[in-house]
């Protein structure tokens, strides 16, 4: 009989945890989440109102419904819930119904009052999770390697929907935050430590990034990540290029790199725009950190991959082209980075291009920081590791010291 370490609740059969099933899930610390079509301050309003506890609360605006009210959520709620418990899907039991319309939920839901006896038998116990706090008193952030395209990222964020053509921008403001560039990134690294599986990779997208719904994932890979089979969907987006840094520092030759960068990208952008956009990344990084010049990484750039760059930022700026795929976006924010002296230019040139201002910047920052000479200032590398949860600033810790 399969056993289950923790339940998926909607917001109807979650009284159920007041009576035996709330004993019993206590006594085997099963984790528990609740997904509600309410938002998640309401849901809370209303467990406290009920007198319930649980692990998480994942409201509609975490399912994507603030557009279309009790709308049918993007993918599957119960991976979102079964990654922000910290467990495999598979160890999840659910209960009820997210994927109808509200009166088939509720009527799911209100099924399970009467099969208290056939859930209880299949929960095992669960040890104890707790969140560990991460050390970082002894770590010294690093001015190279992945924290480039972190803090590209993060510098970025803030002009992605309000753009700026001012070179002198403010790099930290109110809206300065870290966005799915930086948990996919973070993702891959977390996989470059394990064993490098495909399988494992899809494991580390779908727990990591799950447990950061905010971070403002493309419409397709969103969708990927709740799905059920994950099957690729041909992605051409930058959203390959802007993940694969970590490959390119993991790598031990120039076959290597270019192998797992497009192994990084093909479990989802499986379109050979998509695979060659990680490839550039990871080979351009391993190629740069092994002591080769910018023009001889330009021109791997150009014969491998055909890109075209020897249009200047200035004529990038002057078309400030919105196409946010890998031939179009890859060379805006490689030019950037060529033109860029130190990597605080790369990055306000990356910036304020008026394009995908935190992918661009994440994507010239991970050359810049691979460079010699354009180290990432400290106090950027400083402030940028401080807004990191600290799930992602663990496993950073790990790869650098890896």
């Amino acid at each position: 009989m399969k056993e289950y370490k923790g339940i998926i609740f909607n917001s109807v059969n979650v009284c159920l945890l007041n009576g035996e099933l709330g004993e019993v899930v206590q006594t085997r610390n099963i984790r528990t989440a609740v997904v509600s079509r309410k938002t998640r301050t309401d849901c809370k309003r209303f467990m406290k109102e009920k007198g319930i506890d649980v692990d998480v609360v994942i409201g509609g605006h975490d399912l994507d419904t603030r557009y279309k009210r009790f709308g049918k959520p993007l993918g599957d709620p119960m991976f979102i819930a079964a990654a922000m418990m910290h467990l495999d899907e598979s160890e999840v039991l659910v209960l009820g119904d997210y994927s109808g319309d509200r009166i088939s939920c509720e009527a799911a839901g209100m099924a399970y009052f009467d099969k208290v006896k056939d859930v209880i038998p299949v929960l095992a116990y669960c040890p104890v999770w707790e969140k560990e706090a991460v050390d970082t008193s002894s770590f010294m952030v690093p001015v190279t390697g992945i924290m480039g395209a972190v803090c590209g990222d993060i510098i970025g964020s803030a002009y992605e929907f309000h753009p700026t053509d001012d070179y002198n921008f403010e790099p930290f403001v109110n809206d300065t935050h870290f966005t799915d560039d930086t948990v996919t990134t973070t993702a891959v690294a977390s996989w470059l430590l394990g064993d490098r599986t495909q399988e494992s990779l899809v494991r580390c997208f779908t727990g990591i990034c799950n447990r950061y719904p905010h971070a403002g994932y493309g419409y397709n890979f969103k969708k990927w990540l709740r799905s059920k089979n994950r099957t690729p969907y041909g992605g051409k987006t930058n959203g390959a290029m802007m993940r694969a840094s970590a490959c390119g520092w993991a790598a031990s030759s120039l076959e290597e790199a270019m192998d797992l960068g497009k192994r990084s990208a093909e479990v989802s952008h499986s379109s050979i725009e998509g695979m060659q956009g990680a490839q550039a990344v990871s080979a351009g990084i391993y190629l740069l950190r092994t002591g080769h010049s910018k023009q001889e990484v330009k021109e791997f750039m150009e014969k491998n991959f055909g890109y075209d760059l020897d249009m200047t930022v200035a004529e990038h700026r002057a078309i400030r082209s919105k196409d946010i795929s890998c031939t179009i976006s890859g060379p805006q924010a490689i030019r950037c980075w060529l033109e860029a002296s130190t990597f605080e230019d790369a990055i306000r040139k990356a910036v304020t291009l008026k394009t995908d201002a935190d992918t661009v910047a994440d994507i010239a920052g991970a050359f810049a920081a691979a460079t010699t000479g354009m180290e990432i200032p400290q106090e950027w590398a400083d402030r940028c590791f401080d807004m990191l949860p600290d799930e992602l600033k663990d496993i950073i810790i790990s790869f650098y010291k890896k």
